[in-house]
């Protein structure tokens, strides 16, 4: 479970931003949390980022999108490959400085603190602690321009070597459980089953996976039942690709990434097409290509796949302008449904990031980190927990009112 992250000279981030998911309040009991055994604190399934356009909050998104894609593909990068971190411009020292990243998790009853730095050629500094016991254990140490290593008095001479194996432009931790080393496993496993929603995911090969499952397809169609959708049935037809269509994209995409790297299932043979069966009030039945239908049941048919999807194995959802196309109704449905336990038994979490402000009534002052910038230009978050909140204000209002900031400023 991911208990903490941390942002720091990334996009309009400046200063280092940290969206914690633990419950402070142990005494405080409610649902949307996991309580597993030997966590310090239980931990929220749910946080939302609101506030106004162009206050930063895709930026937050974006900048886990790309650590944790960062994390995931070091051991595929070339050499010589730039890494594409975005600093913040308006600063010469961020310009010329190094983008930030740190990971605090639990995994098989183990705490884990892991983080990095980069500029656009090198990792910078790199480390992992782990919590065997109460007391801290630091597996290794990056420094020094990112080719100084520091084991710690763990595994030094089998360390080393592989250490020797890591280029500058690549992660450590990646390259030590790829060789083998135990201590790294456990946590880059994590990283590789927390995040496998890629921004670039396929939703409908995703939603043709659901569909093979008997229980996820019924799961999925009582949901949408329950939140009013006259939907039937949801199936898949395959649409063969012409065979010299896909030689050609295959061409295309040789001459850019070199035909030997170009994997030989990325273009597959045929694509799964979703069509759901609408019934009227009159008991007819007529079917319907999903992307014909509206924005809105696309979406929601869409993020519960997405979580049955995830929630095979666990992971963490990012959903950035989350409701854009729901009627409020709907998301507090979609709220309710992942928060519960019918369907979300405690391995999905979800970061989102929403302009809606009812999720002010539906999610606990602790869960809610208000998103604006400063003078300067720069992001910052500010926790809604942190202001006196009395049982019987109307949050949703006070916010609309300025009370708590992040609020577009509409001049006259």
């Amino acid at each position: 479970m991911l208990i903490q992250y941390a942002v720091a000279n990334y996009k309009s981030i400046k200063e280092e931003i940290v969206i914690n998911f633990s419950v402070l309040d142990k005494n405080i009991e409610f649902g949307g949390v996991v309580n597993e055994d030997g966590l310090e604190y239980p931990i929220h399934k749910c946080i939302g980022l609101l506030g106004p356009n162009a206050s930063g909050k895709s930026n937050i998104i974006a900048s886990l999108f790309f650590s944790l894609k960062f994390i995931n593909s070091t051991i595929e990068r070339k050499e010589k490959a730039r890494i594409k971190t975005e600093r913040f411009m308006f600063d010469k020292k961020c310009r010329e400085g190094a983008s930030s990243f740190e990971f605090i998790f639990y995994e098989k009853g183990t705490k884990y603190v892991y983080g990095f730095s980069v500029d656009t050629e090198r990792v910078l500094e790199e480390y992992l602690l782990a919590y065997y016991s109460k007391k801290e254990t630091t597996v290794f140490e990056r420094g020094g321009e990112g080719e100084e290593y520091n084991f710690r008095g763990n595994d030094v001479k089998f360390q080393t070597e592989v250490s020797k194996k890591t280029n500058i432009n690549r992660l450590y931790l990646p390259i030590a459980a790829e060789w083998g080393y135990e201590k790294a496993k456990i946590p880059y496993k994590w990283f590789e089953k927390m995040f496998r929603q890629y921004e670039d995911m396929n939703i409908s090969q995703v939603i043709a996976d659901v569909l093979k499952n008997d229980l996820q397809k019924e799961i999925l169609l009582k949901s949408l039942a329950k939140a009013d959708f006259n939907i039937e049935d949801i199936y898949v037809k395959s649409r063969k690709l012409e065979k010299r269509h896909r030689d050609a994209l295959v061409y295309f995409l040789s001459q850019i990434v070199g035909e030997g790297d170009l994997p030989e299932d990325l273009i597959p043979e045929d694509t799964p097409m979703i069509w759901i069966t609408h019934a009227t009030q009159g008991g007819e039945t007529f079917d319907i290509e999903l992307n014909d239908d509206s924005s809105g049941t696309r979406d929601l048919i869409d993020n519960i796949a997405e979580l049955l999807f995830i929630n095979e194995e666990g992971g963490l959802f990012i959903e950035d302008e989350f409701g854009r196309n729901y009627h409020t109704k709907l998301t507090e449905y979609f709220l309710e449904l992942f928060m519960g336990e019918s369907v979300n038994k405690g391995k999905v979490q979800l970061l989102f990031s929403t302009h809606d402000t009812k999720v002010l009534n539906l999610l606990r002052p602790e869960q809610i980190y208000l998103v604006d910038k400063d003078e300067n230009g720069a992001t910052y978050v500010k926790l809604l927990d942190d202001y006196l909140i009395r049982e019987r204000d109307n949050i949703e209002l006070g916010y609309l009112k300025g009370r708590y900031g992040a609020v577009p400023d509409i001049k006259g």
